[in-house]
C-alpha cells in the first residue's frame, strides 16, 4: 500500500498540472511578502510626500509601507491594499448617482474605492455575512468618509451573498463580487493550512462561488455590469466559474477582459501573476448584462 500524500505534496501536483514549470517560480513569488500601494483619501486635506502614482489610478500611489496614521483626527488619509484587488472596482466604472453593492466587501478597501467614485451622489451597499468582519468594514468606512457621505450613501448589511437574489431582483447598475476562494499565498504562509490542503478544497469554493455569481447575474439591472474577481490561482475558481455563467445564462451575458498592466488573459478575464507583475495572485471578469430577443419579446 503507497505512502498518502502530504498536503503540501497534493497541492503542489494540483497547481502544477495547471502552470507547468512556472509552478516553481510562481510557488516563489507566493511566499515573498506581499506588497501594498496606498489609496489616498480625497477627503482628506493632507498631502502625500516621496509617492509616485500608481498606474495613474484614480487616488492611488506607491511608497512606504511605514507611513505613520496620523492619531486623533476624524479622517484618516490614507489607507493600504494590495494594488492588484484594486483593479476590480476600477473595472465596475462606476459614475456618481449608480446604485451599487459591493457583495463581500470586508476588509474595506475595495469599497472604499467605490464610495469615492460615487462621489456622494448614489448608493453603496457594502456587505459582508461575516459579523466580525462587518464590524471591521464599518471601522474602515467610518474612518475615510465624512459622517454625511456615510450617512447618506452607504448601507452596511449581513445578507448571504447567495440568496440575495431572493430578495431583491434587477436592483443594482454595478456589482462587484469579489469571493471567498482558495488564497495560496495564505495557505501556504500557514502550515496548519497546507498540511490539511486537499483538491476538493477549490472545488468546494468554486461551488460557492458559483452560487454567489449566479445570485449576483439575477440581482444586477440589464445594461448594468458585475465584476467577478477572486485572488485564486485555481482556474475552478476563475474560469470555470465564469463558464458556468455563460452556460446558464446565454447571451444575455457580454464578457470583456480587463486591460490590466501585468495583466495575462486567460479564456474569460484577467490574471495578476506575482512572479511576472508584482502583484496577485488577482483574477478578474467583467460581465455587462444585455436584453436578448427573448427578453425583448
Amino acid at each position: 500500500m503507497g505512502k498518502k500524500k502530504s498536503g503540501s505534496d497534493q497541492f503542489d501536483e494540483f497547481y502544477q498540472e495547471f502552470y507547468q514549470t512556472r509552478w516553481t517560480t510562481l510557488k516563489e513569488s507566493l511566499l515573498s511578502p506581499k506588497s501594498h500601494v496606498i489609496l489616498k483619501n480625497p477627503y482628506h486635506q493632507g498631502a502625500l510626500e516621496n509617492v509616485s502614482p500608481f498606474h495613474d489610478l484614480p487616488n492611488l500611489y506607491v511608497g512606504s509601507e511605514e507611513l505613520p496614521q496620523p492619531q486623533g483626527e476624524e479622517l484618516l488619509p490614507y489607507y493600504f491594499l494590495d494594488g492588484a484587488s484594486a483593479f476590480a472596482p476600477l473595472a465596475l466604472d462606476i459614475k456618481p448617482g449608480d446604485k451599487v453593492l459591493d457583495l463581500c466587501a470586508a476588509p474595506g478597501g475595495k469599497s472604499l474605492i467605490m464610495a469615492y467614485a460615487l462621489r456622494g451622489h448614489g448608493h453603496l451597499s457594502a456587505n459582508d455575512k461575516s459579523e466580525n468582519r462587518r464590524f471591521r468594514l464599518q471601522k474602515v468606512l467610518r474612518s475615510f468618509l465624512p459622517p454625511e457621505i456615510y450617512k447618506d450613501t452607504i448601507r452596511i448589511t449581513g445578507f448571504d451573498a447567495s440568496s440575495w437574489c431572493l430578495y431583491e431582483l434587477e436592483a443594482y447598475d454595478k456589482i462587484l463580487l469579489d469571493a471567498p476562494c482558495s488564497s495560496e499565498r495564505h495557505v501556504l504562509d500557514s502550515p496548519t493550512h497546507l498540511l490539511d490542503w486537499r483538491p476538493g478544497r477549490t472545488k468546494r469554493l468554486a461551488a460557492n462561488q458559483w452560487t454567489m455569481l449566479a445570485s449576483a447575474w439575477l440581482v444586477l439591472r440589464y445594461g448594468g455590469r458585475l465584476v467577478y474577481s477572486t485572488c485564486s490561482l485555481s482556474p475552478l475558481e476563475n474560469d470555470g466559474v465564469v463558464s458556468k455563467l455563460l452556460k446558464k445564462f446565454g447571451e444575455e451575458v457580454l464578457i470583456s477582459k480587463p486591460e490590466i498592466p501585468g495583466g495575462e488573459p486567460t479564456e474569460w478575464g484577467t490574471i495578476l501573476l506575482p512572479d511576472k507583475s508584482g502583484q496577485g495572485p488577482f483574477y478578474l471578469s467583467i460581465m455587462e448584462k444585455v436584453k436578448t430577443l427573448s427578453d425583448k419579446s
